[in-house]
């Protein structure tokens, strides 16, 4: 039976905690082997049953720059590391959940700030630590 290469699932929200779980994820696959996979996951957030101003199309471009500027130190600094990247739309608990049925570790920031990707918002975190169908790491 072939092994396949571990695959690390990271959310990405744009915050300090993601990008330290990002590279504790690169440091990890680069020890072990493997492939790491940057997830940000995006929705147009309602307040008071209303949906806010922004435009779905500036909201999904501000989530995929948000992806791309804190993937990019990353990847300059591990120049060998299998690195994707993948935009979602959706809820980040039930993404994420889904997701990890294809990983084989995922790894959070212990919080985030969410301003339009809801990553590690509240109990976030807790939530997927609790239905993951994978280990996860939370990163502080």
């Amino acid at each position: 039976m072939a092994q396949h290469p571990p695959v690390v699932i990271v959310g990405v929200d744009g915050s300090a905690e993601s990008s330290r779980a990002l590279r504790w994820a690169a440091d990890y696959v680069t020890q072990l082997g493997g492939v790491v996979h940057a997830i940000t996951v995006w929705h147009q957030p309602v307040q008071f049953g209303y949906r806010l101003a922004t435009s779905d199309s500036d909201l999904e471009q501000r989530a995929r720059r948000s992806l791309e500027d804190t993937i990019a130190p990353v990847r300059a600094d591990y120049p060998n590391l299998d690195l994707k990247s993948r935009l979602l739309r959706g809820h980040v608990v039930d993404e994420m959940v889904g997701l990890s049925n294809q990983a084989d570790l995922m790894v959070l920031g212990n919080k985030g700030h969410g301003a339009f990707t809801g990553m590690m918002v509240g109990s976030v975190a807790l939530k997927l630590v609790h239905h993951s169908r994978c280990p996860v790491t939370v990163i502080r």
